[in-house]
């Protein structure tokens, strides 16, 4: 069996902020949390990583091109595939540019090399097309989403939902990064004696 974590650093980080955290350091121990659902739910198979973000011009911002650059780097050293989109100074604001996009196509792709299972971490509708496609090639997709994250368009057509606060408490506390100004909360479900 063949398999595929697919993560929207952009969406995957609104969604962690909407819980609380800053992020996960280092990433990987989000991959390998998923890994083992993955495991659970679905036995054993390959597993690849990847993640999708985007580094702003040098010359627009370059400490936080810098940062970026360090930030791929520790990934790739992860053996989590970098896939790098566009940044667009914009109103004076950079944007991302190409990320739905790549993410999209490498699930159609994967759909069409025979991945068995494709975890998304996105909520982003607008590749509700491509994990349509993907299915129909006979992938099934699923979607990593926080229970508080709407989402409707992806919710209606992937094969399964984990929901995020689950996979958070599968990673050690020392690797949740929280943010300042809020609470530490656990999301796991206390049992009533």
């Amino acid at each position: 069996m063949k398999a595929a974590i697919l993560v929207d650093e952009i969406n995957a980080v609104s969604q962690l902020h909407a819980l609380g955290i800053e992020g996960i350091r280092p990433w990987k121990k989000f991959f390998e949390a998923i890994h083992n659902v993955l495991k659970r739910d679905y036995g054993q198979c390959n597993v690849d990583y990847h993640m999708y973000g985007a580094i702003p011009p040098k010359h627009v911002d370059k400490q936080r091109y810098f940062n970026r650059k360090r930030f791929f780097s520790a990934l790739d050293k992860d053996g989590i595939k970098v896939h790098k989109g566009l940044c667009h100074q914009s109103n004076g604001s950079l944007e991302e540019k190409g990320v739905d996009v790549m993410l999209s196509l490498d699930l159609y792709e994967f759909s069409l090399k025979h991945y068995d299972l494709l975890f998304v971490f996105s909520g982003d509708g607008d590749i509700v097309p491509a994990v349509e496609r993907a299915q129909k090639n006979g992938a099934k997709v699923v979607a990593i989403l926080s229970e508080k994250q709407p989402a409707k368009f992806m919710k209606r057509v992937v094969d399964g939902v984990v929901p995020l606060e689950g996979v958070i408490d599968l990673i050690d506390e020392q690797y949740v990064v929280r943010r300042s100004n809020t609470p530490k909360t656990t999301f796991k479900k206390e049992s009533v004696c």
